[in-house]
């Protein structure tokens, strides 16, 4: 079953229409944050400005955890009892899990930068291309521009907690 914790965390992630609760808040105001000042990643610890590097990163790891957070919650959420609601939620939690993981790859990307020069972070997208809540915020705060549709990916037709790892091809498998 799930704890109270994480079902908190499912209730907060889908509050209220254009309302969050206060964990999805803190993922926002993480993401904005990291996102509005990732030009300070790349300055050297040995300038006067290099604590900003160093709060960076603090973020970006809280940022993380919170990711890797919700990612644990969708799968203790698959491997619950209670079939009816995880045919009910899922496509949600599908939909938000894919997104933070999504926005999790952009801010390592962000932290790799070793150059203090501003990231170009894509055009506006039409309005109404984009969803609603949390997901549609996340949505519009990463560079993609008009391809709203790479995070398009449907849930599965049977949610599964099996897992999957991927390796390069090796001679032994021929």
């Amino acid at each position: 079953p799930l704890t109270l914790g994480e079902v908190r965390m499912l209730v907060e992630l889908f509050y209220l229409p254009y309302h969050h609760g206060s964990q999805a808040q803190q993922l926002l105001e993480h993401f904005r944050w990291l996102r509005a000042n990732s030009l300070s990643v790349g300055v050297p610890a040995t300038t006067p400005d290099a604590c900003g590097g160093t709060c960076w990163r603090s973020r970006a790891h809280s940022f993380q955890q919170l990711c890797a957070q919700t990612c644990r919650l969708h799968s203790r959420f698959v491997s619950s009892t209670g079939r009816a609601l995880l045919y009910d939620l899922h496509p949600y939690l599908w939909d938000i899990r894919n997104m933070l993981l999504a926005a999790s790859a952009f801010i390592l990307w962000l932290g790799c930068q070793s150059i203090t020069a501003p990231i170009l972070l894509g055009g506006d997208a039409e309005p109404w291309v984009r969803r609603g809540g949390l997901f549609g915020e996340l949505q519009a705060l990463l560079p993609v521009g008009n391809s709203c549709d790479l995070f398009y990916h449907p849930p599965p037709l049977f949610p599964s907690s099996q897992l999957y790892v991927l390796r390069p091809l090796l001679p032994m498998d021929k």
